[in-house]
């Protein structure tokens, strides 16, 4: 038996996670041979071409979110206690400039969000006041969904649907004549034209095994020809290697797959791909600096790290949430406290 190794923290799941059978179900959806080529061969990069694209600026977006704890509102009901189960969760989202030229990239905004969601009606926002607290009142707003089938489910889909807005409304914002927008994941409908979508962990290949076979043979800086997906939002897409990687790895190890919208044509998403192919190995992270090198970019990951900061310490926050309940059910009668009560909790419990 022949072993090879994902180069991914287990925490961070794999950077490979095909979903079996999508590919070979959906042929219609995937033309692989847009560019007019005669076989499917890894691309090696026009400098001329790529040279025709001429941006002054990058920006960056990403956003991460995560679950603090997982609650149930309670209410009566007829005289009957009901519980409906919900989530406190966090989300932030993150804008990064790199200019080309020396100066280094810089975050430019952010947005962070707190939020109580609960698969009932009768939610309220909840405040968590603290007096003195580095991270201030902690302010949770209410988010109803009604879901009763898959709710825990619904709940993390909901905190996810809230993160992915707040990108789509922090690039709509964005000026993009002289630049290009990097999204961390596949473009959405809101996504502007002028938007590159990054995806390093693959969940589907789009394209049969036999070419699947090319995407294994690419060398550092070379692409997979591109092919276009009709499926959802209309897009062309391509793979390309960001560096070598040792021969244990698993063999998709070090590529990423990139997608434009088709708006602007062939001819500009040909010169965006072979831009890439030069321009994105330069930023990519190396093995000492991030766990899921190299698929990770160094912009991205400085604005994850500065995000989790901002987001503040999850045990800490935990801890806040957890008194707060416990003072909660010391001051009210069971089923009798009101969603958006504010206490002022003593210090022994931050």
């Amino acid at each position: 038996m022949k072993l090879s190794l994902e180069p991914w923290m287990p925490e961070y799941d794999t950077s490979l996670q095909e979903q079996p059978g999508l590919t070979s179900s959906r042929p219609d959806d995937v033309n692989l041979f847009v560019e007019g080529l005669e076989a499917w061969n890894p691309v090696q990069p026009l400098a001329s071409r790529a040279s025709e694209v001429d941006f002054e600026r990058l920006y960056f977006i990403d956003g991460r979110r995560r679950i603090e704890a997982k609650v149930y509102g309670e209410t009566l009901v007829e005289n009957e206690p009901q519980s409906a189960p919900g989530l406190l969760g966090t989300f932030a989202v993150g804008l990064v400039e790199s200019r080309m030229t020396n100066s280094p990239a810089k975050i430019i905004e952010t947005i962070i969000k707190r939020v109580l969601v609960l698969n009932h009606s009768d939610g309220e926002n909840l405040i968590i006041k603290t007096r003195g607290h580095e991270y201030g009142d902690l302010e949770y707003q209410f988010v109803q969904i009604n879901d009763t089938i898959n709710t825990d489910n619904a709940l993390t889909t909901r905190l996810q649907f809230l993160m992915r807005n707040a990108e789509d409304e922090l690039s709509s914002s964005l000026s993009l004549e002289d630049a290009l927008l990097i999204l961390d994941g596949p473009l959405q409908r809101r996504a502007p034209d002028r938007a590159l979508g990054y995806v390093k962990t693959i969940h589907n290949f789009y394209v049969p095994p036999l070419e699947q076979r090319t995407i294994r043979q690419l060398q550092r800086g070379q692409r997979s020809p591109i092919f276009s997906i009709k499926s959802g939002l209309e897009r062309y897409s391509w793979y390309l290697r960001l560096d070598d990687t040792p021969d244990y790895y698993q063999p998709f190890a070090g590529i990423v797959r990139l997608e434009v919208r088709n708006e602007l044509g062939l001819a500009w998403a040909q010169k965006i791909a072979d831009w890439t192919c030069i321009m994105l190995p330069k930023y990519a992270a190396k093995g000492f600096r991030d766990p899921r090198a190299p698929q990770q970019l160094m912009p991205i990951a400085f604005l994850e790290s500065e995000l989790g900061r901002r987001m503040g310490d999850l045990a800490i926050i935990r801890r806040r949430i957890q008194a707060f309940l416990r003072q909660e059910r010391i001051r009210q009668e069971p089923l009798g406290f009101e969603m958006d009560a504010k206490i002022e909790l003593d210090r022994d419990f931050n």
